[in-house]
């Protein structure tokens, strides 16, 4: 059985702290990270750093991606099943084809009809993070206290919330825990899907500085004709030289999508390393470009956090508001927050990877807004976690990773 990546508490740390200057020097120390979107967050660090003398956690504001999950589109399956069966058929495939036909035939009844579904990886993701939550910040959630979660409509979102209410009602019974996939939510989950109730037009566009395509960046970056020519004699045979780049990406991201089920099966030696590499600048080129132009359209997202924590605040009461959604909500939400630097606008493909690295959006992101106060005091900090590592916002910083509640507020 295939296990979550172990990854060492002091080396996620380096992992996710990097500066985006080493991306390139991290990606070749950690090439499990190549994996973009699909690399499994581990669950095993929430950081700790105390707190200044007297402030306890009373409440946690979290925005989470859905768990592991098989492919995201059936296509993804039936696409390289199609092609493998095909050259078959028409003795097309090379030796290493026929050992790669065989693997796949050997996994395709696991994942047949499963596409979309959050896989039992995914779901163990969540009870480890609530009850590592739950051990990290006892104080959160004394007898009583509310547990409110929201998710999008989308299946796999709403078991992933469903995984994790279980687990932290799990950690104390007497939790106030209640679930909800309302469309009134949307504003605080997704506020730009046309189901929204409550839409608003009026927020900043910023279109991107640079009219390079992903198909222009993808076909200087990626020669996909030497990839699938380790697997078909002739790939001409079961696909288009213009279709060559999609089936290639989807037989990298049917490969890194091991990750994300009980398999032993690797499918990854298709790939070199350069070539790895290169499939993960395109999709984090395609990343960045689909959410920065919107991005500013997730500010109802940044209110409802606010909101929701003010009326804590104001109760002086305990607990945690929850939100699951999906990876390209999770990055537009840290880019309109300019969380670690994400609000920077790239001006050119190449500076993309410098800002926005699509692995700090893996299977199972999460980002915690911890608040803390202090008897005697109105002056409530908080601090925010990306994937479990204290992160950076544009405010005053002279007690980081601590900030204080009005600054944000303002």
């Amino acid at each position: 059985m295939k296990k979550l990546l172990s990854v060492a508490l002091g080396l996620f740390a380096v992992i996710f702290a990097a500066s985006a200057q080493n991306t390139l020097e991290t990606l070749r120390a950690h090439p499990e990270l190549l994996t973009g979107t699909d690399y499994v967050c581990p669950m095993d660090k929430l950081d700790a750093t105390p707190a200044p003398a007297g402030y306890k956690p009373f409440y946690i504001s979290h925005y989470g991606r859905h768990g592991a999950r098989y492919a995201y589109q059936a296509v993804n399956y039936d696409m390289i099943g199609d092609a493998l069966k095909k050259a078959e058929k028409e003795d097309n495939l090379t030796e290493f084809g026929k050992d790669f036909k065989d693997r796949f035939d050997r996994l395709y009844p696991q994942v047949e009809h499963r596409a979309g579904d959050l896989s039992r990886v995914g779901w163990q993701q969540q009870q480890d993070l609530s009850a590592l939550t739950y051990a990290t910040y006892p104080e959160v959630f004394p007898d009583g206290a509310r547990v409110r979660a929201v998710s999008s409509p989308s299946l796999r979102s709403t078991m992933t919330m469903s995984s994790y209410c279980l687990g932290i009602q799990r950690q104390n019974p007497a939790l106030i825990v209640t679930e909800s996939v309302a469309d009134v939510n949307l504003p605080a989950i997704l506020p730009l899907d046309g189901r929204n109730p409550f839409p608003d037009d009026s927020y900043q566009r910023t279109p991107l500085p640079f009219k390079e395509t992903r198909d222009q960046y993808a076909a200087r970056t990626l020669d996909s004709h030497k990839v699938l020519c380790r697997l078909f004699k002739d790939p001409a045979g079961v696909v288009k030289r213009s279709g060559e780049y999609e089936l290639a990406s989807y037989l990298y991201f049917f490969a890194s999508g091991m990750n994300s089920i009980d398999t032993d099966l690797d499918f990854m030696d298709l790939f070199t390393f350069d070539e790895k590499l290169a499939v993960w600048r395109i999709d984090n080129f395609d990343f960045y470009t689909g959410a920065w132009p919107e991005h500013m359209g997730y500010k109802p997202v940044v209110d409802d956090i606010k909101a929701k924590a003010n009326e804590c605040i104001a109760a002086g009461g305990y607990g945690a508001d929850l939100r699951f959604a999906h990876d390209y909500t999770f990055l537009a939400l840290i880019m309109c927050l300019n969380v670690d630097g994400y609000g920077r606008e790239a001006s050119s493909p190449e500076q993309i990877e410098e800002i926005c690295q699509s692995y700090r959006v893996p299977m199972g992101a999460n980002m915690y807004f911890v608040l803390y106060r202090k008897d005697g005091s109105d002056d409530i900090l908080f601090k925010v976690l990306l994937n479990g590592e204290a992160a950076h916002l544009p405010l005053p910083d002279s007690l980081w990773p601590y900030y204080h509640w009005s600054d944000f507020c303002k």
